[in-house]
């Protein structure tokens, strides 16, 4: 009885053991969304307003981001979610991304604007969908557009440009990382997440005026990356 006993017990330790390290179905769900300063990003009107007092409208916005990730808070772990990402503003299939199931954990949110240098080579995506609208010409620096965001400003037949990347072969591409805590257990359901980019906070605090071509203007690539780490995007916990 006493033998039998003993292994009841182990049993039901082992078991407990076994739930306490389950890893769930849990999914995290990344929404992209825009904004200018608050207000629906309009394609006709050129009612928006910039730090310099410009009045523009945004006809393209095409970006990539790489290295998304979330970061293990209690342990030196990571948890990839997607290499690359190409989001287009007139496409709604970029607008999300779906990652594999999450271990448990307590984890935060990182992404890099852009491509590193050592990622961002020409001819190494040419079987993606953006190898031909992101290619950076090889007489600036080679490999890919980070974004891609035109419209009109002054009136209907001015145009800017707001193009960065990497000029001269210069890395302009930046780390963002959000403190909004994203906790996985057992019981948790999926968890979706908005990415917010507020578009106006490209043009300031450090002013950048629109210009029909910047590609090559290396004091403005600065200030827009600059910008970028400073606020350009959000990230919003979105409930049932």
């Amino acid at each position: 009885m006493k033998n039998l006993l003993s292994v009841f017990f182990t049993a039901l330790i082992l078991i407990s053991c076994g739930s306490d390290q389950e890893i769930n179905d849990t999914k995290i769900f990344l929404n992209f969304s825009h904004n200018v300063d608050g207000n629906p990003v309009s394609m006709d009107d050129l009612s928006h307003t910039n730090l310099a007092g410009e009045n523009y409208n945004v006809l393209t916005l095409k970006y990539l981001i790489s290295d998304i990730k979330l970061i293990s808070n209690e342990k030196d772990h990571e948890k990839i979610i997607k290499d690359i990402h190409f989001v287009d503003l007139s496409d709604p299939s970029t607008m999300f991304i779906e990652s594999d199931i999450i271990e448990n954990g307590s984890y935060t949110l990182q992404f890099r604007f852009g491509l590193d240098a050592t990622t961002n080579v020409t001819n190494s995506f040419v079987n993606e969908t953006f190898h031909t609208s992101m290619s950076w010409p090889e007489m600036m620096g080679g490999g890919y557009h980070y974004m891609k965001l035109e419209g009109s400003y002054t009136n209907d037949s001015t145009f800017y440009n707001t193009h960065t990347g990497p000029t001269m072969g210069m890395d302009h591409s930046f780390l963002c990382s959000f403190d909004v805590p994203i906790n996985i257990n057992n019981s948790t359901n999926n968890l979706e997440y908005a990415i917010e980019m507020n578009i106006n906070n490209w043009y300031g605090p450090e002013v950048v005026n629109l210009e029909p071509a910047i590609m090559m203007n290396m004091p403005t690539q600065m200030n827009l990356m600059m910008n970028g780490m400073m606020g350009v995007f959000n990230l919003q916990g979105l409930l049932d």
